[in-house]
């Protein structure tokens, strides 16, 4: 490195123009030895090869599918709730709610649950925790003596299952650590009161930032087709987005007297990110095997957190619902 306490030097860093007190020989030199830097320079940059036969050949599942154990197949179809519940952060305006009963709906959902039919699943798991009473509405169902009620999970659950003589639709969601056991450990709830935000202007920001695009989605739902939506939600754009908003929004927090400071990621962890990953435990749980082809329909809200399970582990291959569409 040149000392830039040195004047010559000085006028040498300074380019071209700074040359002009030397002689032409001198000159011509300098643009001499700068050039062949140049070239130099470039021919090293333009010899950087990358075999990527040698990168190819060191894929992961080159040895963890070489075995026996085949990945099972699964379509992961993220859902807005039918039956609007309103128990999530945002709230829909009623004005902007989809009736997924009416006529031409119905035709939408019929049309969505030929595209789902394409993947042929053998299995469909729904976010609900009350599997006999789930069991006994799908019974009904088959029987012809239950009409399909609003939910998500009746309209298209059952549906589909009902169009693949499915004998019984899983139900797999279930209560996180932070509500299981609150009442064991009673320093849970101090996470959620423990919350001194790092930048609370930064968090009020994006809190708005948000509440506009979940209010502008409310009204371009509307106008999309029930496929153009589940198209949309699966976009992964979309989904990460989604999840950003746990990360942008109150999730750093600054160190209390009587904390560390980590009480935001802390009570993420044990609420959110441990609900989906008992989810993905309460599908391994029912074994699939290399034979099936699982659906697993949930709130988009979960999508990020499963769709991440889902792609890393070697036991399963993820099936992306455009890929289903005619061409």
């Amino acid at each position: 490195m040149a000392d830039k306490k040195n004047g010559y030097a000085d006028r040498i860093l300074k380019g071209e123009e700074s040359i002009g007190f030397l002689s032409p020989k001198t000159q011509a030199m300098i643009r001499i030895v700068s050039l062949t830097a140049m070239i130099l320079l470039s021919s090293s940059l333009a010899g950087q090869r990358v075999d990527w036969k040698k990168i190819q050949a060191a894929h992961p599942d080159k040895l963890l599918l070489d075995g026996e154990r085949r990945p099972v197949p699964v379509l992961l179809l993220g859902a807005f709730h039918f039956g609007y519940p309103n128990l999530d952060g945002h709230k829909t305006d009623s004005a902007k709610y989809i009736d997924v009963k009416s006529p031409v709906r119905q035709k939408e959902m019929e049309e969505l649950a030929a595209v789902i039919m394409r993947f042929k699943p053998t299995r469909i798991y729904v976010e609900a925790n009350d599997g006999n009473w789930i069991d006994s509405l799908y019974d009904a169902y088959r029987s012809g003596n239950y009409k399909l009620g609003r939910n998500e999970i009746f309209q298209l659950g059952f549906r589909v299952a009902g169009l693949s003589d499915h004998k019984k639709v899983y139900s797999v969601d279930t209560w996180p650590f932070s509500s299981e056991f609150e009442s064991r450990y009673p320093w849970i709830d101090s996470l959620w009161s423990h919350n001194t935000p790092v930048d609370s202007v930064r968090d009020q920001y994006w809190a708005a930032k948000y509440k506009r695009w979940y209010d502008a989605g409310d009204g371009q739902e509307l106008k999309m087709t029930l496929l153009e939506n589940f198209l949309n939600m699966a976009e992964p754009a979309t989904l990460q987005r989604m999840h950003g908003h746990y990360l942008a929004s109150g999730f750093s927090t600054a160190e209390e007297v009587n904390g560390n400071g980590q009480q935001g990621p802390d009570a993420l962890s044990i609420w959110w990110y441990n609900r989906n990953l008992r989810i993905f435990n309460n599908i391994l749980r029912t074994k699939p095997g290399p034979e099936d082809r699982i659906l697993v329909l949930f709130g988009n809200g979960h999508m990020p957190i499963l769709r991440h399970c889902f792609y890393s582990s070697p036991e399963f291959r993820v099936v992306e619902l455009k890929t289903l569409l005619k061409k």
